[in-house]
């Protein structure tokens, strides 16, 4: 029954939250509105900035990230082929010499190449363990020689080795691998892989039965382990592991040099937009929307008044070759069309005032005549008149 309760009353909250959410959303809008033009652009190109930064950061993590890990594989790769050098060196031109003094009291483990190369990583990495340099003190690979039937038991696989070494058996074509493997206790770790093959026939002296093995070895190791390898087989694994850690503080300091001069470009432009955007584009617009108040207000009646007024301003804004021009010429040949017409306008009302006082006086003295007062003063200006001709005949 609560499952139910709970199922019914959540549409109820959604329809209270949502609006709030709209309320919330038309605030926002409504105050941006309100906002001036340059703090418009500003608000806009932050936007713009954040939301390019947060997909172009993460693309850019992830293109670090990829980098990183190719930079750290294929220095674990040239270490690998180094240790390869080593083992090769140490079967052609040491082992050669050693079994001019080789007998059977003695074993001598410098004659083995996987040993020369676990000891030559060994010196190398303590070597820049120890140097001055602080640059130095980051090598910090690890190297190993996993082999499913090995002579020394450090050498064996583990399990996530093993699994690699079916792999290279399972698929011939591959020829290396990469990745990540986690590490009970130490941590995440990169690795980078080689199949281990042997190629040079002088390799299965020591390995192929135990009675052709020196008898120094067997007691050293026995004769369980190391043995019945074949030529031109995959008997296990070279990998070099790489702490995760340092793939990725590697990456993260890319990152943080690439996103901290995109901040720096984007103020540096963002300034710049807003030094400029005044005198291009404000000030410009502000002297439009002052002209078109002063029409509106009525204060400017004559194109002389209209340079008097804005004058500079306005033929400024015309002579630019933009768009803003364009709008200044059309508000020119606008203002120009709203004078005249003001003109025309004003002059229609003196000629119809002159009409209209005309028409009002003729009326006047219409009312006037037909008047009786006007009317005796009209028989009696006659009848004056009337009398003085008659004296006037009379005289003469």
């Amino acid at each position: 029954m609560s499952l139910g309760m709970l199922s019914m009353r959540e549409p109820q909250s959604a329809i209270a939250i949502s609006p709030i959410r709209s309320f919330s959303s038309i605030r926002v809008l409504s105050m941006f509105n309100r906002l001036k033009l340059a703090p418009k652009f500003t608000v806009l190109l932050l936007l713009i900035f954040i939301l390019g930064s947060a997909v172009g950061g993460l693309f850019l993590s992830k293109a670090l990230q990829y980098q990183a890990e190719g930079k750290v594989n294929a220095e674990g790769l040239m270490l690998m082929e180094a240790m390869q050098a080593v083992r090769r060196y140490t079967d052609q031109e040491v082992l050669p010499i050693l079994e001019r003094y080789e007998n059977e009291a003695e074993f001598w483990p410098e004659m083995v190449p996987a040993y020369a190369a676990r000891r030559t990583f060994e010196l190398m990495s303590a070597a820049n363990q120890d140097a001055a340099d602080p640059l130095a003190g980051d090598f910090d690979y690890r190297y190993k020689e996993a082999v499913l039937n090995p002579t020394n038991p450090d050498d064996l696989v583990d399990e996530f080795e093993a699994t690699l070494v079916q792999d290279y058996l399972d698929n011939p074509e591959v020829s290396s691998q990469s990745g990540y493997r986690e590490v009970p206790g130490e941590g995440l770790y990169f690795y980078s892989s080689l199949p281990i093959i042997i190629r040079d026939e002088s390799c299965l002296v020591c390995h192929s039965r135990p009675e052709a093995a020196p008898p120094a070895m067997l007691a050293i190791y026995g004769r369980e382990n190391g043995f019945d390898w074949e030529l031109n087989q995959v008997l296990g694994t070279q990998i070099v592991y790489v702490p995760a850690e340092d793939v990725f503080t590697g990456a993260r300091q890319a990152w943080g040099g690439v996103m901290g001069l995109f901040i720096v470009v984007f103020a540096i432009a963002l300034f710049g937009i807003n030094v400029l955007l005044k005198p291009l584009v404000i000030k410009p617009l502000q002297g439009l929307a002052k002209l078109s108040e002063k029409l509106a207000s009525d204060d400017i009646q004559t194109v002389e008044e209209l340079d008097q007024a804005e004058s500079r301003k306005l033929t400024a804004v015309v002579n630019r070759q933009d768009e803003l021009g364009q709008l200044g010429q059309v508000f020119q040949k606008m203002v120009n069309e709203v004078i005249a017409r003001q003109q025309r306008l004003r002059q229609q009302i003196r000629d119809l005032k002159i009409e209209i006082d005309q028409t009002r006086k003729s009326k006047e003295v219409e009312e006037i005549v037909e008047t009786d007062y006007f009317q005796n003063l009209q028989q009696k200006a006659k009848e004056f008149r009337s009398r003085k001709a008659d004296e006037d005949e009379a005289d003469s």
